[in-house]
């Protein structure tokens, strides 16, 4: 009896020690619980800052990913492609101008290219590569702000070659980067109210038919509605109708001719045509001379192929009689600028 009496006892007291240490044991699983909650809180509220500050990390660690944003690529959006384009790198357009060139593969008929920019005031552009002659094997697209097909932002063009009755098509994005950091300043940029180095101060005239005034370098510019069309702040010694062979002598080194001087306005500048021999291209232009402001315009009006030194004189009679409607606003423009 007194052996089960003991039994007894020693089992009561184990099993209130066991619930003693059980009630313990939830207690500390409780307080455990509690601050593992509030800890995952805490790293909750502070998720959306690590996960930017991993992202800058990342990107500071693996500068290629934001570098790829700012490379040219190609594209083929066609599964034939009969145009093998040149290699481009992105710092030859950050002038302004960039040209995009390249080989046919197959009989080429005539090729076509489509600008666009979503973040940019100049219109699409749609053109047929002139100087581009059926089964040609070499092929040169000038994309330039003078043109208004270059600007910041995405540029971008798609090019279509026709070869019978086949057409392939490869876009080409050319991503420029507006370096201006001051939004506020980013308007007198654009409006080209004055340039950074004082080399020019002006009212620059503004007009529903020419536009408004486009800064090109720290010393040219262009007008928004005037394609192909550049002014820049020079030194230069005024000539006259009569001394333009020798003054152009000393600025184009290759074979030219001129046509059609005139007045822009009496005693303050002049303009004339002038035909020029640029390897196997030729290209003509109109020049203005404004001798208030010493300012050179240069308004390229047409180019192309198949005109040697020896044929020269006979293409530059035939221009000079032609028409070219946009010389009516152009000249205008100028007019505008040398009076002002």
């Amino acid at each position: 009896m007194k052996i089960i009496l003991i039994m007894l006892c020693l089992w009561a007291f184990l099993g209130l020690s066991w619930c003693f240490s059980s009630e313990k044991s939830v207690e500390k699983a409780k307080e455990e619980l509690l601050w593992e909650s509030q800890n995952n809180q805490e790293q909750s509220s502070n998720s959306v800052w690590d996960t930017q500050a991993d992202q800058n990390d990342r990107d500071e660690d693996n500068p290629q990913e934001t570098e790829q944003k700012s490379k040219i690529q190609v594209i083929p959006l066609s599964e034939e492609q009969f145009l093998d384009f040149d290699t481009l790198d992105i710092s030859d357009a950050k002038d302004g101008e960039i040209e995009i060139s390249g080989q046919t593969n197959t009989r080429v008929q005539k090729i076509e290219v489509d600008f666009s920019n979503p973040t940019s005031d100049y219109p699409d552009d749609f053109y047929t590569l002139e100087t581009y002659e059926p089964d040609d094997w070499v092929f040169i697209y000038r994309a330039s702000s003078k043109f208004q097909v270059l600007d910041f932002g995405e540029n971008n063009y798609i090019f279509r070659a026709y070869a019978g009755d086949s057409v392939s098509e490869t876009k080409i994005t050319i991503p420029l980067e507006d370096t201006q950091e001051d939004e506020e300043n980013t308007g007198a940029e654009r409006a080209l109210i004055w340039f950074e180095d004082n080399l020019l101060a002006l009212d620059f005239p503004t007009n529903t038919r020419y536009g408004e005034p486009i800064k090109l370098g720290e010393a040219s510019f262009t007008y928004s509605w005037v394609k192909g069309f550049e002014a820049r702040r020079e030194t230069y010694s005024a000539p006259s109708c009569e001394t333009i062979t020798d003054f152009l002598r000393g600025r184009i080194n290759t074979w030219f001719y001129w046509n059609t001087c005139r007045d822009i306005t009496k005693d303050l500048g002049i303009y004339f045509n002038v035909l020029r021999l640029e390897g196997e291209k030729y290209i003509y232009e109109r020049h203005y001379l404004d001798f208030k402001h010493n300012l050179y315009g240069v308004y390229e009006l047409e180019t192309g192929t198949g005109v040697t030194q020896d044929t020269i004189a006979e293409k530059n009679n035939e221009l000079k009689e032609r028409e070219f409607s946009s010389l009516e606003v152009v000249d205008m423009l100028m007019r505008d600028i040398v009076t002002s």
